[in-house]
């Protein structure tokens, strides 16, 4: 902030006198320049009196100095230089009286106000001027080019303090990373004891363009690195070493009508629902297509299909790939009741492990053709999905897992938002998932154990409730939540889950609570916390092993 504008937020009636006075004694100053200086004098002068008819402009621009104010210290100024003109002998003329009598006449008082508080007024109104027109947009449209207008920037920061508090009777992370037959659960469990304490950072900066009406573009790059789809947070403490930033988003949008769109690439998520199956920082590969009609006075149907590559084989025709259908519709029910339902099936094709039956190809043949192409890379894994060890029978290597189940979801998702308490409103949401492909006997053929007993845990469900305000774009804004969720351990792919709830994965029952407040425009603090424990179906497995987290998280955000 300018010294300037500072006096005028502090002192508004006090500055506007003061610098209305100021601006009258400098405009007659500069009004009575013909009987009083120089040629170099008089320039300097002029330029002084223009730089204080924009400062008394200015001032009634910003609506600090009436108009009417503004036009009677001009006509004071002029008087003023009329009188000072006046009373003082032209240039060259002769003096009357004496010396002294001559001189006194001849002298017009002026304030003096020095070279660099000069510079400083007219530096200050020019900033002022140029602030207030970048804020109220006074740009002429027609001198902007077109490029430019198409193309829009946004970013946010993230500064997050956690904790992770393990349960003292968590079975030891060592009996995990033992197991070398299936079934098998989180085998790669490094940490179940041992309190945790970090600091993390998520920076994301994006650009978007209009190509044309019909067509859009944008790129995201994000802080992060390739341990996994559902985080973009960078674990600070390096010895301050820099970090890697990667590409989070790349997509091209067409948009032939108003209701049919078309979107390819890497793209945010195109399906209505919750951070139950799709956390908020996971993004999409592939093509999807989005589209929705009236179905009479505020009420909409709406459509999603997509097709997701998740991993491509160089020598193998089975590919893996997530397809996902989702219908669903929305409806004003009255003037401050919102209702939405999407009812979906995702298929993940190809993502099942199937044990081999021969040893690994050796000599010439190795890296030509396809072998245990159907394992669960550990890249993706998280924890509480059951595995199977895809090591032909004979094998005494360390296991290759793959999963146990196939995975084919039927989600349905619903949500009520109540408006009548605007801008504060309160939603509530349900999301059920049911793994539909679980089967047993399916199962026991790819695994090769036909006597494997295992229990169907294929259901997830969370009840979660919002409140405050749509966004935390003002200051004062503020959003409270709190939510409920039990979540089985075949219910869901466990690479595409919360890292929040449980430190990722599925097999576990909670509860959280949080909130943020926006403590400036674009800026908020918020608080949450997340109690977790195992599910226990009541058979003697790992998968059934105490498992107790707590987390706490303290946020920082801003966003542009």
């Amino acid at each position: 902030m300018t010294p300037t504008s500072a006096l005028l937020r502090r002192r508004p009636r006090r500055a506007q006198r003061a610098l209305g006075a100021l601006g009258a004694a400098l405009l007659a100053a500069g009004l009575a320049t013909p009987g009083v200086a120089q040629t170099d004098d008089r320039a300097e002068l002029e330029q002084l009196r223009a730089t204080t008819q924009a400062l008394i402009e200015a001032l009634v621009g910003q609506g600090l100095l009436s108009r009417e104010r503004a036009d009677a210290l001009m006509r004071q100024a002029r008087g003023s230089a009329a009188a000072g003109a006046a009373a003082a002998p032209g240039w060259g003329a002769p003096l009357a009286g004496g010396a002294d009598a001559a001189a006194a006449r001849s002298v017009v008082r002026i304030p003096y106000v020095p070279e660099t508080l000069r510079n400083q007024i007219r530096e200050e109104i020019k900033l002022d001027v140029l602030q207030q027109a970048r804020t109220e947009g006074w740009a002429d449209a027609r001198q902007v080019p077109d490029w430019v207008k198409a193309i829009g920037f946004e970013g946010d920061v993230r500064l997050r303090w956690q904790t992770d508090r393990f349960a003292g009777d968590n079975l030891p992370a060592e009996f995990y990373r033992a197991q070398t037959t299936g079934p098998a659960w989180a085998p790669d469990l490094t940490n179940t004891t041992e309190d945790r304490n970090r600091l993390t950072l998520r920076a994301r900066f994006g650009v978007n363009a209009k190509l044309s009406e019909d067509t859009r573009t944008a790129i995201r790059i994000s802080t992060g690195n390739l341990s996994g789809p559902t985080s973009t947070s960078q674990t600070l403490g390096s010895h301050f070493n820099k970090y890697s930033v990667v590409l989070d988003r790349a997509w091209l949008r067409w948009e032939p009508r108003h209701d049919l769109r078309f979107i390819g690439g890497r793209m945010p998520n195109p399906f209505y629902g919750t951070d139950l199956l799709w956390p908020d920082d996971l993004n999409f590969d592939g093509v999807a297509v989005q589209g929705e009609t009236n179905l009479g006075s505020g009420v909409f149907a709406f459509a999603t299909a997509g097709a997701f590559p998740l991993e491509e084989l160089a020598v193998d025709s089975h590919d893996k790939w997530l397809y996902g259908l989702q219908l669903g519709a929305e409806a004003a029910l009255g003037s401050h009741l919102h209702w939405r339902v999407g009812l979906a099936v995702y298929d993940f094709h190809h993502v099942a492990g199937v044990q081999a039956t021969e040893p690994p190809p050796a000599g010439p043949r190795a890296g030509t053709v396809a072998y245990q192409s159907s394992q669960y890379p550990a890249s993706a894994r998280q924890k509480g999905n059951t595995l199977i060890n895809l090591n032909d029978p004979t094998s005494t290597a360390a296991p290759v897992w793959g999963l146990a189940s196939k995975f084919r979801p039927v989600n349905l998702t619903t949500g009520l938002t109540f408006k009548r308490w605007d801008p504060v409103q309160v939603g509530l949401t349900l999301d059920w998932v049911k793994n539909s492909a679980f089967d047993l006997a399916d199962i026991r053929r790819r695994a090769g154990l036909p006597e494997l007993q295992l229990a169907d845990k294929s259901t997830g469900l969370q009840l979660r409730l919002l409140a405050g305000h749509e966004r935390l774009a003002n200051r004062g804004d503020w959003q409270a939540f709190v939510a409920m969720r039990k979540f089985e351990r075949d219910a869901w792919l466990d690479a595409f889950t919360d890292t929040t709830w449980n430190g990722g994965g599925t097999n576990y029952k909670g509860w959280t609570l949080g909130g943020h407040y926006a403590f400036d425009r674009n800026a908020s603090v918020g608080l949450r916390w997340t109690s977790t424990r195992n599910l226990d179906d009541g058979s003697l497995t790992l998968g059934n092993a105490p498992y107790k987290l707590d987390t706490l998280q303290v946020d920082l955000n801003a966003r542009f």
